[in-house]
């Protein structure tokens, strides 16, 4: 498992979810979006705030650029 997602995974993850959200709804969003483990793992290594976009949180999570979709 690792602490890292990609761009895709995570707007797959996070497609409806209304912002603003705290980091404790968007782990859940994911996990019941069925998300990956690895997406899931991502989110909950975040920072506790509350976020106002999805550009917000792809700004603090770990995303992986060499991994595939």
């Amino acid at each position: 498992m690792s602490d890292t997602t990609t761009v895709d995974r995570l707007r797959t993850a996070l497609a409806d979810v209304s912002y603003p959200a705290d980091k404790g709804r968007l782990v859940d969003h994911a996990s019941r979006n069925n998300a990956d483990e690895d997406t899931v793992h991502a989110l909950h290594s975040i920072p506790e705030q509350s976020y106002g976009s999805f550009d917000e949180v792809l700004g603090v999570v770990a995303v992986d650029q060499s991994r595939e979709s």
